[in-house]
């Protein structure tokens, strides 16, 4: 195995035993009123899934600006 892959293997560890602690220590309910409908969830869930919806959403416009970017670069 190389390093690499070791170290790989630690992050998703890392990151899913914190996504655990973050489900598991916030376990209080939250009320959530979206426009034509009511949640009621976990605080956890709710702080998760933020956290990841910004991720994704960081994530896709990098990617975005890196392209374009790089398309400038070479015209």
């Amino acid at each position: 195995m190389s390093f690499s892959f070791i170290l790989l293997l630690v992050f998703i560890t890392i990151i899913v035993i914190s996504c655990f602690l973050i489900l598991s220590l916030n376990t209080n309910i939250v009320h959530i009123d979206l426009l034509f409908y009511e949640l009621d969830i976990s605080l956890g869930s709710v702080v998760l899934a933020s956290f990841l919806i910004g991720f994704f959403i960081t994530i896709c416009i990098e990617t975005l600006y890196f392209l374009k970017k790089r398309g400038n670069r070479s015209e």
